[in-house]
């Protein structure tokens, strides 16, 4: 799956070089991200400030398909009080459809993406010393978010993302976690729309 995920950059860009200039429509988004650790412990903390980007590209009437990155900082992966191990989501690369509504300047969309988390934890090693943590540990774990967002025209190539909310799904081991992500930010577009 992980060398399926690693591929699906490589064709993305080869499909954008390959597409016929009827399908030349292309977004890349870039901005501000804020991640919400649902059911988080209460020493790790609730939230992660970062950023979130992506490529899309429109293939037919409103679908599409998109690549969305995203990268979260600010929390750090300690041992939960209550024993156990909790992952702090980071790095997402996520891949899938997209169904954007084209109305004169505003566009609403919704999404379904899937790919995978990258997650650190504190994990304790029972030894000697009774008390804290012997080191972190990271995992990379099925992910998958669905949302939407709606991208607002600036200029004909410039248009303002006000909002993009997304339902993240990361399935660490022992312990899926289910996120929210606020995004907003920038959108070039290119190509005859």
């Amino acid at each position: 799956m992980r060398k399926l995920l690693t591929l699906f950059p490589a064709l993305l860009v080869l499909t954008l070089a390959a597409a016929p200039k009827a399908y030349s429509q292309v977004e890349l988004y870039g901005g501000y991200s804020h991640l919400g650790l649902n059911g988080a412990p209460a020493n790790i903390g609730s939230s992660s400030n970062g950023w979130d980007g992506g490529a899309y590209l429109h293939l037919l009437g409103p679908w599409g398909v998109e690549a969305d990155y995203s990268n979260h900082y600010g929390v750090s992966p300690a041992l939960p009080s209550n024993g156990g191990t909790y992952y702090v989501p980071g790095f997402t690369e996520l891949y899938g459809p997209r169904f954007t509504i084209a109305l004169p300047r505003v566009h609403p969309f919704v999404h379904a993406l899937f790919g995978t988390v990258h997650g650190d934890a504190g994990h304790f090693i029972p030894g000697p010393v009774p008390i804290g943590l012997a080191q972190d540990i990271t995992q990379n774990a099925f992910g998958m978010a669905f949302g939407g967002g709606l991208n607002v025209k600036a200029t004909r190539h410039i248009w303002l993302r006000l909002v993009q909310v997304d339902y993240l799904r990361a399935q660490f081991t022992n312990n899926a976690q289910n996120d929210t992500r606020i995004s907003a930010g920038l959108v070039f577009r290119f190509g005859n729309w």
